[in-house]
């Protein structure tokens, strides 16, 4: 199991954190999803998987949702 913290911009609300989150497990491999919604800047995603994920796949998941963005 591989645990990541990526930095998300972009999220403002609880109904933001459900769509990533949902964003999120939607990929292979994704058991759990952690949100800590940031109020003055980007918010940390914690994402548990079987395998590591890419940034790349990261990016593209929150891409499709709306004006997410990972930082770093």
């Amino acid at each position: 199991m591989s645990q990541q913290t990526f930095k998300v911009d972009g999220l403002h609300c609880q109904s933001c954190v459900r769509v990533v989150s949902g964003a999120l497990t939607a990929l292979p491999s994704v058991s759990t999803v952690e949100v800590d919604l940031g109020t003055d800047g980007p918010s940390t995603v914690r994402v548990e998987a079987e395998a590591e994920l890419s940034l790349e796949q990261v990016r593209a998941a929150l891409e499709e949702e709306g004006e997410f963005s990972v930082v770093g």
